[in-house]
């Protein structure tokens, strides 16, 4: 049963009012001190009606001398809120003007709401400064009434009859607001006094002024934004002309959004710090931490709150209307005249009485310890709040604050769903009574649902109170002003309040009159428990509502004009949701921020019940990791690619995950927003679409004539503005797709042309290239238009590394002399791909890891679609955008080598020096893997002239072209040399210059050292390649193919069959321990020990001489012999010593009887190793 189900809205919860001795008993606002008052006890419906007919600050109320201007701000944000809740397009103006002109110019005072911002802010911090500067600010701000009034008497006139003559006055009025406020606001900021510091405190003392003057002034540029949008939509005001000085209002708009941010939440800050290094002399030159809350509160409901809001005064972000809230929190005290900073320093007292950055909590329970006795005065000692997370069911305790002794007795106040305090009274003991910390002995809650109060109290002990006792009103101003009410009560009522408490803390304070300060923790009433998602207005939900944060994200502190706190998103966390209309369809975008560079952006993905996963790549929005001073601009919004459409499943649950590696790239989210999709919306974003890719490519061209290109345009982007155009809608822009598609053709075209690299997007497959296998060219990537290049890593086979490769050459013709050639490409991903381009040398060597992931930009699709690169937000950063160029990864002309970890893009540059295409030497592109584990796909390779080169580049190249002339000279002439030696080895080896026969005596050591020479010929292979022909390959090859000849003669010549081992001992009949090994790349017949035995019969021309070759060397003790023995047993030996150092050649004449011989080979004990054998015919 629901405890608040009362029939009598007024009826108290406990009906056991009891009577109070209360003697010297006050009444003090809490967040201002104010004179004691009497106030006798008295229930809601009589304390209120005292409240409203003393509501100007006379009678018996003058403690609520602050309240009227606190009222103000809390209406004017009640009715920002409220007036984006219509989705008309002038409804904020005429709803907020109704409201706005009473609050800040009242009719009986015009200069009284304006003097009240800046006598409270004076107030608060307590520095002197000549009236004639306040007196001064009033005036100016005050000459904004009648410019106001005008405006919006001139707007609900043409409301109600909008023909020609009104709308024209609409114009006329919204141009001279505008100009108003153009001049009043910069006037106001600058007539401070000459003193720098001085200056500082008046601008300070004018910011809830300067803040409510800008709130104004956006709201006139955001109607007339709309207003003009208005006319030119409805053709029945086509007559309109032109004003003489009209204004393209949206950019204005956006500006002032920026300025006017930027602006308070820097002064705010200035604000709190002068009070933060200020001395205060009351209190012995510490630091007023009470001062320092007072301000802060003030001023968040007098600037930073309203600042907050400005953002969605931007039409083109916001062109519906909005559900926005504030989430921040604000803290009122209570006993800190008890100086506790004679006990504590400053941020002690601020860690103790507010709470850190955190998830939003709503309160569930107050639960007080009252002290464990039966006679009168009793008093709480110590409490804890019970408080759950946004549509999150479980529970959660807080820490114990105060002096909790276990005798103490609990007394708790709980709270149902959607059951909140919005108003409170605390009677504490006067503190000279107490001897513990504690002195709070009862507190009155107002509490409501919205539509019913309900009366509920906690007190400590019987209630009997014979002491003096201090009485305090804690809550804050009402939300919505109702001009039905006459003058209503400026205090919260149960139907119109502005906040709710959420929590309370305490710090003991160990005085000799003992006490515990307390602190009453507020929260917006704009905030939804529910985090309901309309279905007519842009819908922001705080990402702080989220009900869950992985274990490395966390809660953190705002900058002060969003509104709240921040998710410092480094995992993942779930937000839950609640919306009804199964049919609407949304957009779904983030307001973030991020440090990350383009290199290592963050990447997100979205999960939600029943719709396809969703992901994005976060761009940069700030450098480096000082998040606590971010400007408006370092916020930016991003959109997931896709409309979603959710599940039939009233409560939803989001869940973010980072995908990313880049554990050290921040990113804070601000708000989750849906956008619900209209048919006006869908045509909007269809117009903006087609704008959007005509001012792409109307920066492509360097000449009006459009036959040349920017040289920053890279091929890549060309690519993706296709993709874009293919994306607008043929239905309502048939004949604008049409021209742009034949522009970005004609660019296509162009860019081809001028890229002296053949086949750069590999639509011809690989020609142009010269490429190593595991190298295919694929078109099943959607980040990449057509064709693109696939490589996977180098081979291992049987330990040996064959690197994967492609490369080519820029041939001499193709190039200017003294020109800069710019090298860029794009890389989907890869893994140890090594990029080097040269001239004169390794001018480039970049090693290139570029993770995988631009996944997120395309959506999965059916083996048999292609993916919809329309339902992507896949638009490259640097399209149209030059800066982002500066976000490739570019060479480091002071390093040797580059690694490039992050970027997609590369951008390199190669200079040439003068030209000779009898030398050719060109530039050379090489991309290589030389890791089993490496990978690669990219695309849009190109090299493209820059322009010509000076001053110290000319200086450079023309040093390295003479650095490499002499190198290659040096080279020439040691290729030469070793030329030379080796052709005449090989030329001694035949007969004539035809090769076509050995000489007699040329044996195969020989061959072998002719074969060694040729090895020896340097230069023969690429520098990065071992099997990519380099400058002497042909010379190379001529000899090598020479050499093959007088080894295939020597073969075909040789008696013996594999005389030279190698093919191991086939023809051979083995014995024992013998076998053919690998020694210094020659293959060499072992015999180990004299069991060993090798021979081989050979048949033989009868009655011819031969020549017995053997090259041989023994190890170890014994001989070694090879014997040729005909079958008539006549035989000839060779025989071999360990005295004999190294392989050496031995030869024999032999004359056999017979066409048969037999040929052995052993030893009687040690090693024996045989290169070769051969038996030549004398008469060959």
């Amino acid at each position: 049963m629901n405890p608040y189900q009362n029939k009598n809205e007024y009826e108290t919860l406990n009906a056991s009012q009891k009577k109070l001795n209360i003697s010297n008993n006050y009444t003090r606002y809490p967040i201002e001190n104010s004179p004691k008052q009497l106030l006798q006890s008295t229930n809601y419906k009589d304390w209120l009606n005292m409240c409203q007919q003393n509501q100007q600050y006379g009678g018996d109320f003058e403690t609520f001398i602050d309240s009227g201007e606190l009222s103000a701000y809390t209406i004017v944000v009640g009715t920002v809120l409220t007036g984006f809740g219509f989705t008309t397009p002038l409804g904020l103006a005429l709803i907020g003007f109704g409201t706005l002109i009473p609050v800040l110019f009242p009719a009986q005072d015009q200069s009284n709401t304006w003097s009240d911002f800046i006598t409270q802010t004076k107030n608060i911090i307590k520095k002197e400064i000549a009236s004639t500067y306040i007196s001064n600010a009033n005036k100016i701000l005050n000459r904004s009434f009648n410019v106001i009034s005008t405006y919006h008497n001139h707007l609900k006139t043409w409301e109600n009859n909008p023909n020609p003559q009104n709308t024209q006055d609409v114009r006329t009025q919204i141009q001279l607001v505008h100009y108003h406020f153009q001049n009043v606001i910069p006037e106001l900021v600058n007539s401070c006094p000459p003193n720098p510091s001085d200056c500082d405190y008046y601008n300070i003392l004018v910011l809830s002024s300067y803040a409510h003057a800008a709130n104004l002034h956006l709201t006139v540029l955001n109607q007339a934004v709309k207003f003009e949008a208005y006319l030119k939509n409805n053709r029945q005001f086509d007559y309109l002309e032109p004003l003489p000085t009209a204004i393209d209002y949206y950019p204005v708009l956006t500006k002032a959004i920026e300025d006017y941010t930027n602006y308070c939440v820097t002064t705010y800050k200035k604000g709190l710090n002068l009070i933060k290094t200020t001395p205060d002399s009351n209190l012995d030159g510490n630091i007023n931490w009470n001062t320092y809350n007072t301000y802060r509160t003030k001023m968040t409901t007098a600037v930073l709150d309203v600042v907050a809001l400005f953002p969605i005064y931007d039409v083109g972000k916001y062109p519906i209307g909005v559900q926005s809230e504030l989430t921040r929190e604000i803290y009122q005290v209570l006993n800190f005249e008890e100086s506790p900073y004679k006990y504590y320093d400053f941020q002690y007292q601020e860690d103790s009485l507010t709470r850190r950055p955190h998830l939003f909590t709503w309160l569930d329970s107050l639960n007080f310890y009252e002290k464990a006795q039966t006679t009168p005065n009793n008093f709480f000692t110590s409490h804890y709040n019970m408080f759950h997370y946004t549509f999150d069911n479980i529970s959660q305790k807080s820490s114990v604050f105060g002096n909790h002794n276990v005798t103490d007795k609990l007394k708790a106040l709980g709270l149902a769903t959607n059951i909140y305090i919005f108003l409170l009274n605390v009677i504490s003991l006067d503190n000279k009574y107490l001897k513990d910390y504690n002195n709070i002995s009862k507190m009155d809650f107002f509490i409501t649902n919205g539509t019913r109060l309900w009366e509920k109290e906690l007190t400590a002990g019987s209630g009997q109170i014979t002491y003096d006792v201090n009485k305090n009103i804690f809550g804050l101003p009402i939300l919505k002003r109702r001009e039905n009410q006459g003058n209503p009560t400026l205090f919260a009522t149960y139907d119109n309040y502005s906040h709710i408490l959420s929590f309370i803390k305490s710090l003991s304070i160990r005085a000799t009159y003992k006490t515990q300060v307390y602190t009453f923790a507020w929260t917006h009433s704009s905030v939804d428990p529910k985090n309901t998602i309309y279905t007519h207005l842009t819908t922001q939900i705080p990402a702080v509502k989220a009900n869950s944060l992985g274990t490395a994200s966390k809660g953190v502190q705002g900058p002060g004009h969003t509104g709240g706190d921040l998710i410092d998103f480094k995992d993942h966390f779930k937000i839950t949701c609640q919306h009804s209309n199964f049919q609407q369809s949304y957009f779904i975008r983030i307001r973030f921020a991020s440090n990350g560079s383009a290199n290592t952006r963050a990447v997100i993905n979205l999960s939600i019940p029943g719709v396809a996963e969703l992901g994005m790549a976060l761009n940069p929005t700030f450098s480096g990791t000082d998040y606590t001073n971010l400007k408006y601009k370092d916020f930016q919004y991003l959109e997931f690619s896709n409309e979603v459409k959710f599940a039939p499943n009233q409560n939803i649950s989001l869940v973010f995950n980072r995908s990313d590696v880049y554990t050290n790239t921040t990113v804070l989210i601000d708000k989750i927003e849906f956008l619900p999709i209209t048919r006006s919306i869908r045509e909007d974003r269809e117009k903006q679409k087609l704008e959007t890719v005509q001012q792409i490519i109307n920066t492509f061209y360097a000449n009006p004539i459009k036959n040349t290109l920017q040289s920053e345009l890279t091929d890549y982007d060309i690519d993706q503005a296709a993709n874009l155009v293919e994306c607008i809608s043929e239905e309502l822009y048939p004949k604008e797709k049409m021209l742009l598609l034949d522009e970005v053709k004609n660019a296509k075209q162009l860019s081809k042309s001028r890229n002296v690299l053949q086949n750069g997007d590999f639509e011809s497959a690989t020609l142009g290239w010269t490429k190593s296998d595991n190298i295919t060219i694929q078109e099943d990537d959607p980040i990449f238009k057509g064709h693109y290049l696939h490589r996977s890593g180098a081979r291992d086979i049987d330990g040996t590394i064959f690197p994967t490769y492609i490369f080519q050459k820029i041939d001499e013709s193709k190039l200017k002399p003294y020109t800069r050639y710019l090298v860029r490409g794009f890389v989907g991903s890869s893994k140890d791909v090594e990029l080097v381009v040269s001239r004169y040398g390794e001018e480039i060597d970049a090693i290139m890891h570029f993770p995988a992931d631009l996944n997120y930009l395309y959506p999965s699709t059916c083996d048999c679609e292609a993916s919809n690169r329309c339902e992507t937000s896949a638009v490259p950063a640097n399209i149209g955008n030059t800066s982002d160029m500066l976000y490739s990864c570019q060479y480091d002309t002071g390093k040797k080598h580059v690694v490039c970890q992050d970027s997609h893009q590369f951008s390199f540059t190669i200079d040439t020096g003068a030209l000779d295409t009898n030398e050719n030497i060109g530039v050379w592109v090489m991309f290589k893997i030389s890791s089993p584990d490496g990978y690669a796909s990219l695309d849009n390779l190109e090299v493209i002239e820059e322009g010509p080169i000076d001053g110290e580049a000319l200086s450079r190249v023309k040093h390295m072209e003479k650095k490499w002339n002499d190198q290659m000279e040096a080279k020439r002439s040691e290729t030469q040399q070793a030329y030379d030696v080796a052709k005449q080895a090989i030329e001694a080896l035949f007969t004539n210059v035809q090769d076509e026969a050995l000489q007699f005596d040329t044996t195969l050591a020989q061959i072998q050292y002719a074969e060694y020479l040729v090895q020896s010929i340097p230069y023969v292979y690429n520098d990065w390649l071992s099997d990519v022909p380099g400058m002497n390959y042909d010379i190379y090859v001529e000899l090598d193919a020479r050499v093959a000849q007088a080894r295939y003669l020597y073969d075909i010549r040789n008696i013996i069959k594999n005389g030279d081992f190698t093919q191991g001992v086939m023809g051979w009949h083995v014995t024992g321990n013998a076998d053919v090994q690998q020694i210094d790349g020659v293959s060499v017949l072992v015999l180990f020990n004299w069991r060993a035995g090798v021979s081989q019969n050979v048949h033989l021309h009868h009655n011819h001489g031969y020549v017995l070759g053997v090259i041989a060397k023994k190890e170890g003790p014994g001989n070694g012999y090879v014997t040729l023995m005909d079958w008539e047993e006549n035989q000839e030996k060779l025989t071999f010593t360990s005295c004999e150092e190294g392989y050496i050649t031995k030869t024999v004449d032999v004359f056999p009887d017979t066409d048969r011989v037999r040929i052995e080979i052993g030893e009687t004990e040690g090693s024996f190793y045989i290169e070769s054998i051969d038996l030549i015919c004398m008469n060959e």
